[in-house]
């Protein structure tokens, strides 16, 4: 493999780009078409968010030493720091996987042999820098229904036990179905230990439960022919599990199969008790043309980030928008709290998969961060950086983690509440 890999370079990698782009799909629907955001009817608990660092990611992609690349982060915080959950493709190093590639040593791991999945990064200074778990946490299997991707996780913590729920894409019946995503959940035992001495030891991976635990719904009309895209809410001894559906006019097909088109993109909510037992699901959207959503709850009421739905390439000139809701199920219209820079930049391209850590005085959001250079991606050169390409291979785009910060308000009578 070395030789050949060393002879021509440049397309194997070109091809494995392609490949890598094809296993972070479920994050980028076929839209029905645009929609206009409207003002919100209750004020955001943030008076508006800055980017820090200003002029850069807080982690960057595609060189040696940070990730290959930056998909949809989620972020658990708590009294240690905060935890970062983020996809990315892990090339073999030495028999094991790593989520850093090397331009200028690109024998030293295999990115042509590359998997996609979960990994894990440490913060202790509020996102500013991070430490970096070098092998996934979790694993797909050989075969079942998150055998071909595991993505977009989001994380929750019930007593000593950490969950994370993810996209999962694999087969069904023994046939494989191309991008119908199903919810996984996994656990890990903390047995008392934190969760960043759990996670920075490579011996150590969250336990997949095999079947799914929401599985799409394959009923002609029903808005979540396709599940994806989970965030979890725990409060008043029940888990909420908000999704994202897909509604389809061939629901039992894959989605590149000839006739099949996405007719709708929204938000729905499975209700779990704490043995994880599914106790009720939407029978309808809770809110239409949504995507990438993350639900927090603090101050008495849900707070929704979300990706907007422009339709562009790769998530081109997609921004951060926010919504509200008092019981989880009727929510506000959607306002967006960042937007795209007039100016060329690291996150000008794009950004989406916003996720939040609350503090007392502070939300800050993080979220991928899309930057397209001006130039073809293949081949790497040695100084250069691995990226995908677009706009029919003219461009190359870097997937990084963006961090804004905002100030709190919270409501005089809401008591000050923990970080999540």
């Amino acid at each position: 493999m070395g030789p050949r890999m060393a002879r021509s370079p440049g397309p194997r990698i070109f091809g494995a780009a392609l490949a890598l782009a094809f296993l972070m799909t479920a994050c980028a629907p076929v839209l029905p078409g645009n929609r206009m955001l409207r003002d919100l009817d209750v004020a955001p608990p943030f008076p508006a968010f800055a980017r820090l660092p200003t002029e850069a990611p807080t982690i960057s992609s595609g060189t040696f030493g940070w990730p290959i690349m930056v998909f949809d982060p989620g972020v658990y915080a708590d009294a240690e720091g905060y935890h970062l959950f983020f996809t990315t493709p892990f090339c073999r190093r030495d028999g094991t996987r790593s989520y850093s590639w090397d331009p200028a040593h690109p024998l030293d791991c295999d990115i042509i042999d590359a998997l996609g999945s979960i990994a894990y990064a440490f913060s202790a200074d509020r996102g500013r820098t991070w430490m970096f778990r070098r092998t996934p946490v979790v694993l797909p299997p050989t075969s079942g229904f998150d055998s071909a991707k595991i993505e977009t996780a989001h994380v929750f913590r019930v007593g000593d036990t950490l969950y994370l729920t993810y996209s999962a894409d694999g087969d069904r019946g023994g046939r494989k179905l191309a991008s119908r995503y199903q919810i996984g959940i996994a656990k890990l035992e903390l047995r008392g230990r934190s969760v960043r001495d759990a996670l920075m030891d490579p011996s150590q991976r969250f336990e997949r439960r095999p079947t799914p635990w929401l599985s799409f719904d394959l009923t002609p009309g029903r808005f979540d022919n396709n599940v994806q895209e989970p965030s979890v809410v725990v409060r008043d001894g029940r888990i909420e599990l908000y999704y994202i559906g897909l509604g389809l006019s061939l629901p039992e097909e894959p989605i590149d199969a000839p006739g099949q088109a996405i007719e709708s993109v929204a938000l729905g909510r499975a209700e779990y008790d704490l043995g994880l037992h599914l106790l009720s699901r939407s029978r309808a959207p809770l809110m239409d043309f949504v995507n990438l959503t993350e639900v927090r709850y603090f101050d008495g009421r849900y707070h929704m980030f979300a990706s907007t739905l422009v339709g562009g390439e790769f998530h081109r000139d997609e921004e951060i928008s926010y919504a509200t809701s008092s019981d989880g199920l009727v929510w506000s219209p959607e306002t967006v709290i960042l937007s795209l820079r007039k100016r060329p930049g690291w996150d000008a391209w794009g950004m989406m998969a916003p996720t939040v850590a609350v503090e007392d005085d502070r939300v800050v959001l993080f979220y991928t961060a899309y930057e397209a250079a001006r130039h073809r991606c293949f081949p790497v050169p040695k100084n250069g950086r691995f990226g995908m390409p677009v706009a029919g291979g003219s461009k190359c785009l870097f997937a990084t983690l963006g961090r804004a910060v905002s100030l709190r308000r919270r409501p005089p009578s809401v008591p000050t509440s923990p970080a999540p």
